[in-house]
């Protein structure tokens, strides 16, 4: 896997894209009514209608299918690429053999492309609507209407559902129309100072508003329930509208809540709250009245009709009562998106080799250095510190590429009772991994890439040293490899830290 250079932390905060997509502003990322599960005791993938409690595909799947928006959804096969199924018939693929591939939308619309051939727009048969023209490298899906593709030149427009281009690729990042019809964009021409500029543009692509990070740093890259929250300063957070102004919090209704006596709480899109209480967990209306008694070890809100409730290892589907819905019992639900953009089944390995390039040099990669610490990079943090306790590794994801800085040590502890955590600042970062995802190209791409890398570390100052590692005159050092189709760089800071990489074909 491969990544883009980081210019400052907000890069990241601004780039970051959610999964799915929605047509309303209920804030949830899809309307889920059926979702993949691993049945108790089965390594198998089935599907479970979350409304009635039936199972309507047992065990049909090795692979996780794809979350399942409107009807339809995709599932690794046995040979690595996607298929594509209708829930109406759950278990016969109505099209195949994609090597990347986009959940549908609302709009009953995907974006794939097959290994060699460009990207394209398909219909819920599986039929073309449009191919893309062959420099569009990745797309993503659509919502509302519109998706964010990226060019040979690394910029960023949107296509409408039949595939005309309604706003230029002008800019260095573009994000999804995700829960109404405005969304973020960032420049292509960024100053060099600290701060970073940020834009808000309709789905006419019409400029509703610029602002920078010195004024307000976006807590996430769309607008939902009509307002954008960010931080204003560094610690106070405000909403602002359409138009950048500052609005009260559309829903700031957790007083009587936060007033309940509980040890932690979070809001779930449809306005309740799941609460926390020593080691259990129930739920509250806004106004504290309970809806789940607190005896779970867990609950997921799924669509705000129906939840997870996990006691130990199992899992099962529950009411906004708290009454059990049908009999199914798993171990593990997929809910998230693995694929939000779908590459282009081709590369530039000219292109692919010096994007890499540009990432590093002697003393730095993609923004870090010997030198950097967890503080450095605080920007790239959720202000929750919980979800990174016990992890060493920050990944972003930005389009097909990700990133993973690698730190010394854990990013956050938790508390003796997992509760809450806290940031360890002063971790420093190890190593840098860049990676790319080459499955959904031809089988001597990834060597192709690592080869044109190798040969042009030397015009970086990185020599030769040992057992596939290039060292730098200031002990950083670089290995190259690839595994399954995904290429994997990895920038060490200390020389003596590195590993070598191995080299493994597909197939």
């Amino acid at each position: 896997m491969m990544t883009t250079v980081l210019a400052t932390a907000t890069v990241v905060m601004i780039m970051m894209l959610a999964s799915c997509s929605n047509s309303n502003e209920t804030g949830y990322q899809y309307e889920t009514r059926y979702l993949p599960v691993q049945l108790t005791g089965s390594d198998k993938w089935s599907i479970l209608d979350v409304n009635s409690g039936e199972v309507v595909a047992k065990d049909a799947f090795d692979n996780a299918p794809s979350p399942i928006v409107s009807g339809m959804f995709y599932v690794m096969n046995s040979a690595g690429s996607y298929d594509y199924y209708d829930i109406a018939s759950p278990t016969t693929p109505v099209a195949g053999s994609f090597g990347s591939a986009t959940s549908f939308s609302d709009d009953g619309l995907a974006v794939c492309s097959r290994v060699g051939g460009p990207l394209c727009v398909i219909d819920r048969k599986g039929a073309v609507v449009r191919e893309l023209p062959k420099e569009v490298s990745q797309c993503s899906m659509f919502a509302h209407g519109m998706a964010a593709f990226q060019n040979d030149n690394g910029l960023w427009g949107y296509i409408n559902t039949v595939g005309d281009t309604i706003v230029p690729a002008v800019y260095s990042s573009a994000n999804q129309f995700l829960y109404s019809d405005y969304a973020l964009v960032v420049d292509a021409n960024q100053p060099t100072d600290s701060t970073l500029g940020f834009t808000v543009i309709n789905h006419e692509g019409k400029v509703m508003y610029t602002s920078h990070s010195g004024d307000y740093k976006p807590l996430q890259p769309y607008y939902i329930h009509g307002v954008l929250p960010v931080l204003k300063g560094d610690s106070t957070l405000v909403c602002l509208d359409e138009n950048g102004k500052e609005v009260d919090n559309p829903i700031d209704d957790d007083d009587q809540v936060s007033k309940g006596g509980y040890d932690n709480y979070t809001r779930t899109p449809s306005g309740d709250y799941i609460v926390f209480k020593g080691k259990k967990t129930g739920m509250v209306d806004k106004n504290c009245k309970q809806l789940i008694p607190i005896q779970h070890d867990n609950l997921i809100d799924i669509n705000g009709e129906r939840l997870i409730a996990i006691d130990g290892d199992t899992f099962y589907i529950i009411d906004r009562t708290g009454k059990a819905v049908g009999n199914a019992k798993f171990s593990n639900a997929h809910m998230s998106e693995d694929n939000p953009y779908a590459t282009r089944g081709f590369i530039d390995t000219d292109l692919a080799a010096a994007s890499l390039m540009m990432m590093f040099d002697e003393t730095s990669c993609c923004g870090a250095s010997a030198s950097t610490t967890l503080m450095d990079m605080n920007g790239m943090l959720s202000p929750d510190a919980l979800p990174y306790a016990g992890n060493n590794t920050l990944m972003v994801p930005q389009g097909p590429y990700i990133i993973q800085y690698v730190f010394d040590r854990e990013i956050a502890s938790a508390t003796a009772d997992s509760t809450s955590a806290s940031f360890n600042y002063d971790a420093r970062v190890k190593c840098v991994v860049m990676s790319l995802n080459v499955n959904h190209c031809p089988a001597n791409t990834e060597e192709a890439v690592v080869k044109k890398v190798e040969n042009r570390l030397g015009t970086k100052g990185f020599v030769y040293a040992r057992d596939g590692i290039f060292c730098s005159d200031y002990l950083s050092a670089i290995t190259l490899g690839y595994d399954s189709g995904i290429i994997s760089a990895i920038y060490y800071m200390r020389f003596n830290e590195s590993v070598p990489q191995d080299k493994k074909k597909r197939g």
